[in-house]
């Protein structure tokens, strides 16, 4: 920040006055709340409202965004910690879509978050790389059996076992993933999901993904909720939200990675009957490498 925009900062009182720490400093908050934060019927973020977007600090700038870079570009979903992305998760449901190219999200944007290796896609399982139009083929055909398919997490299951039986040979990985999500939509009958001891180890398993010095704020944030459960909408966008530009398709070591933290994502929204608070915990508060090493174990089951 430069001199000038402490000096502004502190003329309306939003900096403490005197000397300017040699090290680098970290935001304070108060009650769970950024100090910057304005409770006044003007509200907002002081600091954006005195010296525009430019001057928060790279945290705030990407809230709510969480993307990655691939070969194709930057695909991003967003954390429901942030208000506005959970009032929309409880609008009325349409067709679940990937937005290509979207107006307020250009190419010149600044996006921090994941950048993937472009010569190696996702991992099908330990032993074998898939390609990339075979990974977005199946991310795509993932959101779309999640937008409207009965169970779509029990179904995904399904999904990921059978392409894990593809064999390198003269058929098409991406003519095999196509053909196990139709297997998959098919499929009669199907459990339901997810049962109460799933999504009680799943809970343990993302707390335990937590750092120790900010645990008890996890921990509140999974205490048992009053509210009534999750409507079938607010479920199904959050999923999808999870499913796509998904960090552990990426670094996890295969598809069973991929459908255990979406798993996880949807056992801590049950839990707490709140996008938001599901998402603190997994998206604000978890260790992402150590998360990854968590849904690990599922491809070793």
């Amino acid at each position: 920040m430069e001199p000038a925009e402490l000096v502004q900062l502190r003329s309306r009182g939003l900096m403490p006055a005197g000397p300017e720490p040699d090290g680098p400093t970290l935001l304070a908050s108060t009650h769970g709340e950024c100090v910057f934060h304005d409770r006044s019927p003007q509200g907002g973020c002081r600091i954006q409202r005195v010296l525009g977007h430019a001057a928060l600090p790279l945290a705030c700038r990407q809230f709510p965004r969480q993307s990655v870079r691939d070969p194709r570009g930057v695909s991003m979903t967003l954390s429901h910690y942030c208000p506005t992305a959970a009032e929309l998760s409880a609008s009325p449901l349409e067709p679940i879509t990937i937005a290509v190219n979207a107006p307020g999200f250009p190419d010149t944007g600044e996006y921090v978050g994941l950048t993937a290796d472009p010569t190696l896609p996702p991992l099908l399982h330990a032993r074998l790389v898939m390609d990339w139009d075979s990974w977005w083929l199946f991310e795509e055909l993932a959101v779309a059996l999640i937008s409207d398919a009965p169970s779509p997490l029990a179904r995904l299951a399904l999904v990921v076992e059978d392409v894990r039986e593809w064999r390198v040979g003269p058929r098409p990985l991406m003519e095999h993933i196509g053909d196990a999500f139709d297997r998959a939509r098919d499929h009669t009958p199907v459990p339901a999901e997810p049962p109460s001891t799933v999504v009680t180890q799943r809970c343990a398993d993302a707390i335990a993904t937590v750092p120790e010095a900010w645990r008890p704020q996890a921990l509140e944030a999974l205490s048992t909720s009053t509210s009534p459960p999750v409507e079938d909408v607010v479920m199904r966008r959050y999923l999808a939200a999870h499913a796509f530009a998904n960090w552990t398709a990426y670094q996890g070591e295969g598809l069973r990675a991929w459908h255990r933290a979406v798993e996880t994502a949807a056992c801590l929204l049950v839990h707490t009957a709140d996008p938001g608070r599901a998402d603190f915990i997994l998206r604000h508060l978890a260790d992402a490498n150590a998360f990854t090493a968590r849904c690990n174990q599922a491809e070793r089951a």
